[in-house]
This record gives structure tokens, sequence and C-alpha cells, in this order.
């Protein structure tokens, strides 16, 4: 072997020795982390801990971490049982004695940046359906339910006047199956959102239902208008509570299949616990 070939054979080691080394200390200090977050949090279980960058070591040493991800299924929080909370930190700080000997009094950062996303199943147990599926709406997915009502004499399609001011990014087509006397009946509602006061509120603002056999069913048809008027003053909130990190929700949207819950803290300390 060359002495060039030999020292680019030695350099080449080195890299995989340092990569190798820096790859688990990044797994040991995202276990240290998870683990202090899991216990202050009261999580069913330890949520997914990123520390970006690379290389690991030189942030490990400063104790400055600036872009770390966070996600934890299943939280219940508030009137909500089972969502998922994802973060994205900036700022923490964690010394390095702290990530060695795995005792973490505190996880100081400048900014965390977190959703809940609401499992559909969760609503639908709030609502008191039994399935619920959550789809987004467009605008012409809106022009079509106008048109139709519009065309719609009996009133069966809803009404084109209730859709006229909808917003389709502030609303959702919620779909479920109801049993209104002995008849099954799809049911579609279009819904509009907003978050007031923390909480989730939702209402009413088309409601479509078609029983089994089809529109034409005559038993179809009278178990439709029956839903309908029961949920023609439909209109529900929800508290999802108060997100980690004493961070308080400003932003609702609907974004695959689900309501997510948004908002933003400065300066917190990721191990405190609520109220202390």
């Amino acid at each position: 072997m060359s002495p060039v070939r030999g020292c680019l054979v030695t350099l080449l080691v080195l890299v995989a020795v340092v990569v190798g080394v820096d790859f688990g200390a990044r797994w040991i200090a995202e276990d240290r982390v998870a683990v202090a977050l899991q216990d202050s949090l009261s999580l069913p279980a330890e949520p997914d801990v990123d520390v970006r960058g690379f290389p690991f070591l030189t942030q490990a040493l400063s104790g400055q971490f600036e872009d770390v991800g966070l996600s934890a299924p299943h939280i219940p929080y508030g009137e909500l049982r089972d969502i998922t909370l994802t973060a994205d930190l900036t700022g923490v700080s964690v010394p390095v004695e702290s990530l060695l000997n795995g005792q973490v009094p505190e996880i100081p950062a400048e900014q965390v940046v977190a959703s809940a996303r609401v499992n559909p199943t969760d609503l639908a147990r709030l609502l008191d359906v039994g399935d619920l599926t959550i789809e987004p709406l467009t605008e012409a997915d809106l022009e079509a339910l106008r048109a139709d009502a519009a065309a719609d004499d009996s009133g069966a399609s809803g009404s084109s006047s209730a859709l006229a001011d909808v917003d389709p990014a502030q609303a959702v087509r919620l779909n479920s199956t109801r049993t209104i006397g002995g008849q099954q009946v799809q049911v579609s509602v279009v819904a509009t959102f907003r978050l007031s006061g923390g909480r989730i509120t939702l209402q009413a603002r088309d409601i479509r239902a078609e029983g089994g056999e089809g529109s034409n069913d005559p038993a179809g048809q009278v178990a439709a208008a029956a839903l309908r008027r029961q949920l023609s003053g439909f209109s529900t909130s929800v508290d999802p509570g108060q997100l980690p990190f004493a961070i308080t929700a400003t932003e609702l949207r609907a974004e695959g299949g689900e309501l997510v819950v948004s908002g933003t803290a400065r300066d917190v300390d990721l191990l405190a616990r609520p109220g202390s």
C-alpha cells in the first residue's frame, strides 16, 4: 500500500470513528432529555427528541442547542384524551455534565413553537357520534355545495345563504353515520371553526344527510329531515387545555384530516410543571 493511500485509509477510519462517536453521543443526549420530559409532563411514553445539526459534540460541549425537534403521541389534555404534540425548540440549554450524569434539573429554551393535533376519534367522542372523518374544504367545494342548495327547492341540501360567507380556510366537512328511527343515515356537516378563549368552537353551516338506500329512499329522506332539524342549531366547543410549556393556543387550522391547535412561547423551562 502506497503512503498516500495509507493516509487516506487512516483518514477515512478516523472520520468514521468521529461520526460514530458523534451519533452515539447524540443518541445518549436525546435519551436523557426524553426521560426528563416524560417525567415532567407525565407522558405515557418517552417523547421522540431530535437534536438537529452536525456535529453534535460541539453543541454538547457548549451546552447550547439551536434546533431541537420534539414529538409525543397519545397525550391527554383538557377534554381531549389523544392529541399528538409536536414542537420546534430553539436556543435550548443543557450543560454537558447533565447529559453525562443523567441529572437534568431544567431545560431552558428561548422559543418553543408547539402544535397539538386532535385525533378525529377523540373529537367524535366529544360530539357523541360513532365515527368521524374530517375533510378540508376548497372554494370549489363550497361553490358546488351552494349550487346544490340553490337548485334544491325542498331544502334537503341545506341553505345556500348559510354558506355565503364561509371561508374555506376556516371550515371543514365532518362526515359520520347516525341511526335515526332505525334508519342508517350518512351525515355530512360543513362546519366553521375558530379559536376563542383557548377553546375550539365548531358551528354547523350546512347539513347534508342521505339514507342508506340513497337520496330517493322515502325512509332515508324522513330520517335525514329529522336529523337536519336536530342539528339545525348545532354548535359545540372543545377545551384542548393549555398546551405544554405554558403555551396558550393562538392558531387553529385543518390539516391532514385533523384539527391542529398551535402556539408559541418564549423563555420557558421545558421541565417546569404547570402552576409552578
